[in-house]
């Protein structure tokens, strides 16, 4: 119902902030810090930092965000303009790691905004909210990823078709690729279950979930632009999170043909703001486009999943072989973003502003996962998760 867009989250969100000082929680999301799964026992080499030391601060951001109420016009507008203006110099804007419940609350306040003005829907990644799923690292927040989507997104699929629905299984799959044991996945038929990329190296269930979805997707890339055989799961995103603060959106753009077999054209894209492997990013988007085909059980359940794209030029984009590319010029066709992009979020911040538009955290899907985390409902087998929603 649309009064839910109007009844305002702050004097809620203050309270919730009051209860969490202190208690080591961060962002309302009930998550606490810890190192990348596994990390400190991995080679030096296939190291990556903990997960405290990932923050908008080391990466040159310390010009942080920082209003005590939103609206408040004047401060609004001008640190709106002040995120933007980094994002060109390859600071994060809303990071997915590490934000502050500054940034949480406005993200969250910013997405419902555009969710009313040009008709989104919030990605559907399953139930997330399940007590019995053990996280690998605890309970992803979409928050800021969620955000990202809806900022870069060039399709606006009706709700209940078939581009939402193959684009809501590959976003609850990528999920439970990253967050739970292949055990708890529901999105695929374990028994048959392979993936291939580019028409290489089939994975099998086991070496795909162990290696994770950037090896084995990277795996007929040139070794000398990444070697997949030398990272491990912990590692390939750990490389990624620096690259990507503020995550990497993922969309369907085309479904090209339906079930037994799917097969679909996607994009992913990336504002490059932050590094890769000594290579600095200069906050301009890094997009990609593919062909994915998916066949599916009688159950509807992913049975072998393949995909093509380009991922040398890709590489070469981030190890400074090439100069960053939109990705129109090449490969499979799409538009401008619906809602214009990282560069228009000043406007966008503003325009919510003038409106005094404020949105209801009671029936947004990501504060039901800050409170329900909050409240300790979710078992994990570590702390706050180190790979948080990107996608």
């Amino acid at each position: 119902a649309s009064y839910f867009f109007f009844r305002s989250v702050f004097h809620k969100m203050s309270s919730k902030e009051q209860k969490n000082n202190g208690d080591g929680k961060q962002g309302g999301d009930g998550l606490k810090h810890s190192n990348f799964r596994g990390s400190m026992s991995s080679p030096p080499e296939n190291r990556v930092a903990p997960e405290s030391s990932i923050t908008p601060s080391s990466m040159g951001h310390t010009d942080r965000y920082s209003t005590s109420r939103l609206p408040q016009t004047a401060n609004t507008v001008a640190n709106s303009k002040r995120r933007t203006s980094h994002a060109h110099f390859g600071h994060p804007i809303f990071p997915v790691r590490n934000p502050t419940p500054e940034d949480l609350r406005t993200a969250r306040q910013l997405k419902e905004y555009l969710k009313k003005k040009y008709g989104f829907t919030t990605p559907d990644r399953g139930n997330i909210d399940d007590p019995s799923i053990i996280w690998k690292e605890g309970k992803p927040d979409y928050t800021i990823a969620n955000l990202h989507y809806f900022l870069g997104k060039t399709k606006n699929h009706a709700p209940g078709s078939l581009e939402m629905t193959v684009e809501n299984l590959v976003k609850t799959w990528e999920m439970e690729a990253t967050h739970k044991e292949f055990y708890q996945w529901i999105t695929v038929n374990k028994d048959n279950y392979q993936v291939q990329a580019n028409g290489g190296k089939i994975f099998s269930s086991e070496e795909s979930s162990w290696v994770g979805n950037y090896n084995w997707l990277m795996s007929a890339c040139k070794k000398e632009l990444y070697d997949a055989s030398n990272e491990t799961f912990e590692s390939s995103h750990g490389k990624f999170r620096y690259a990507f603060p503020e995550g990497f959106p993922w969309e369907v753009l085309e479904v090209l043909a339906g079930p037994p077999k799917v097969v679909f054209t996607w994009r992913h894209w990336a504002v490059f703001s932050g590094e890769y492997c000594g290579h600095r990013g200069s906050g301009e988007r890094v997009t990609m486009t593919g062909i994915g085909m998916a066949e599916m059980s009688d159950d509807m359940k992913i049975q072998k999943l393949e995909i093509y794209f380009d991922p040398d030029g890709f590489m070469e984009t981030l190890t400074g072989g090439k100069k960053c590319r939109d990705g129109k010029e090449r490969g499979i066709a799409f538009g401008e973003p619906i809602a214009g992009g990282e560069d228009n979020l000043s406007r966008l911040m503003t325009e919510m502003v003038m409106t005094d538009f404020s949105d209801n955290d009671d029936d947004d899907e990501d504060d039901a996962t800050s409170k329900r985390s909050n409240n300790g409902e979710h078992r994990t087998s570590g702390g706050k998760c180190p790979f948080a929603g990107s996608h």
